[in-house]
C-alpha cells in the first residue's frame, strides 16, 4: 500500500494539537480481548448473552421472532412495525464495549417471503449506540445519540445500504445500491473515528461505505444489531415519538426477516503510517482507509 509521507505528519500534529486531557485518554483507552462477545450462534443459549433494548428500558416488544436456528446456526430476528430515525425506536441487540472496536456481521435481510423486503424501510445491520439510561416514565425528547449502518429496503423496494448518524437525535441519512443476498457490515472504531465498510458475497476487499468523526460519543457504547420495518404504516405517529415507543404497532405490514450467521468482535488494527486521525481526513481515500484496516 502507498501511503503519503504527510500522513503520519499529520497525524502527530493533530494530536499534539489535542487537549492534554484528551491524550491521556487515548493512552488510556482498554486494550483487552474482545472476543468473548463474539457470536457464531451454535445454541440457543446465545441470546442470553445480548441485551435487548425494549426489556432492559421496559418499552414494548418489538420482535415478532427472535430466536437461534440451531439447525443451521443462524440468529432469525423479526420485527414489528418499527423505527430506528430521530426519537423513534426499533428492536436492538446489544452488547456494551469500552474503548476501540472492529465489529463484523454476515447476515441477509430478506421479505418474510421474498428476496428482498416489500415494505419501504425495512432494514437491519450493526448499530453503536450511546447508552441511555431511561425508561417510558422518564423519556424525554432529543437525548438519541447513534450511528449504524444497515441493508435492506429504504425509500423503495429495492437494495439498498443504508448509513445514519444520529446527534442529539437529529438524524442524518445516506441511501446507496445494493445486493440482495448475504453481506458482511463492519464498523471500525478508533478514538473518535468511526468507519463503517461492507463486503457483497464473493468479495475480499472491503468498501467504506462512510466516515464519521463522533467526539461527543463516549468511551463505553452499546454495539449490536438494529433492525426495523414497514415505517410507512406508523404515519399516526411521525409527530408523536412518545406514543411511537410506547406501542407494539400490530396492525402494520410488516416485512423483515433477518438472518444472522455471526457477528464478530476484536480490537483493531492499523497500518503503519495511519493514526486514528487521518481515518476521517478526505484527503485519505476510501481504498486507502480501507486497506490500512485490513480484513
Amino acid at each position: 500500500m502507498r501511503v503519503s509521507r504527510s500522513l503520519p505528519l499529520l497525524a502527530a500534529a493533530l494530536l499534539a494539537a489535542a487537549p492534554l486531557h484528551a491524550q491521556t485518554r487515548i493512552r488510556q483507552r482498554p486494550t483487552g480481548s474482545l472476543d468473548a462477545l463474539s457470536d457464531e450462534f451454535a445454541g440457543a443459549a446465545s441470546l442470553a448473552r445480548w441485551t435487548r433494548f425494549d426489556t432492559a428500558g421496559g418499552w414494548p416488544d418489538v420482535f415478532r421472532r427472535l430466536e437461534v436456528d440451531t439447525a443451521a446456526g443462524t440468529l432469525v430476528v423479526e420485527p414489528w412495525t418499527s423505527g430506528w430515525y430521530a426519537d423513534f425506536h426499533g428492536a436492538y441487540l446489544s452488547q456494551r464495549v469500552e474503548g476501540d472496536f472492529d465489529v463484523t456481521v454476515r447476515l441477509q435481510a430478506t421479505g418474510l417471503a421474498t428476496p428482498v423486503p416489500t415494505r419501504n424501510w425495512s432494514l437491519a445491520g450493526l448499530m453503536v449506540r450511546e447508552p441511555r439510561p431511561v425508561t417510558p416514565a422518564t423519556w424525554t425528547p432529543g437525548g438519541e445519540n447513534w450511528l449504524f449502518l444497515t441493508t435492506g429496503t429504504g425509500d423503495r423496494p429495492e437494495p439498498m445500504f443504508e448509513t445514519k448518524s444520529t446527534v442529539n437525535s437529529r438524524s442524518n441519512l445516506k441511501l446507496r445500491p445494493a445486493k440482495a443476498g448475504w453481506v458482511e457490515l463492519r464498523i471500525v472504531r478508533l478514538r473518535d473515528a468511526f468507519v463503517l465498510l461492507r463486503r457483497l458475497e464473493g468479495e475480499t476487499a472491503w468498501t467504506v461505505q462512510e466516515r464519521f468523526l463522533r467526539r461527543d460519543l463516549p468511551p463505553v457504547l452499546e454495539v449490536g444489531l438494529a433492525a426495523y420495518t414497514d415505517w410507512d404504516s406508523a404515519e399516526r405517529f411521525w409527530r408523536d415519538p412518545r406514543a411511537f415507543n410506547t406501542t407494539r404497532i400490530t396492525d402494520g405490514r410488516p416485512d423483515l426477516r433477518v438472518t444472522v450467521d455471526w457477528i464478530r468482535f476484536r480490537r483493531p488494527a492499523l497500518a503503519e503510517g495511519f493514526w486514528p486521525e487521518t481515518l476521517t481526513d478526505y484527503s485519505v481515500s476510501n481504498d486507502d482507509v480501507a486497506r490500512a484496516l485490513g480484513g
